[in-house]
């Protein structure tokens, strides 16, 4: 980013991870698509898989787009978890938590 406030408007990125305001380049994006990377790379790590995952590519996006995901029955997480990769997996850029409300969470404080 060349200046505070800057919105990039190229889809870029493994499939899996973006953000869904990279998919539409109408609205451009910022430093919050790492915050939704990382809540995808967290439940990844915890559940095995990303939340969005399809075997089809415009599947996935249509998902992440939708916002389409949920917690397996099968994966025992805890509430800490559950909770924070909520916060973070959240449709709106300007919803998801920051990076110190991140490291402050519950879930890396227990």
């Amino acid at each position: 980013m060349s200046f505070e406030g800057e919105r990039k408007r190229t889809v870029c990125g493994t499939p899996n991870y973006i953000a869904p305001e990279v998919l539409d380049t109408k609205v451009g994006h910022s430093y919050e698509v790492d915050v939704w990377s990382f809540g995808v790379i967290m439940y990844a790590m915890l559940v095995g898989k990303p939340p969005f995952e399809t075997t089809e590519i415009n599947k996935t996006y249509k998902r992440i787009s939708a916002n389409d995901w949920s917690f397996p029955s099968n994966v025992d997480l805890s509430v800490n978890a559950k909770d924070l990769i909520t916060k973070i997996l959240k449709t709106d850029p300007r919803s998801r938590p920051t990076v110190d409300e991140i490291l402050d969470h519950d879930f890396f404080q227990k």
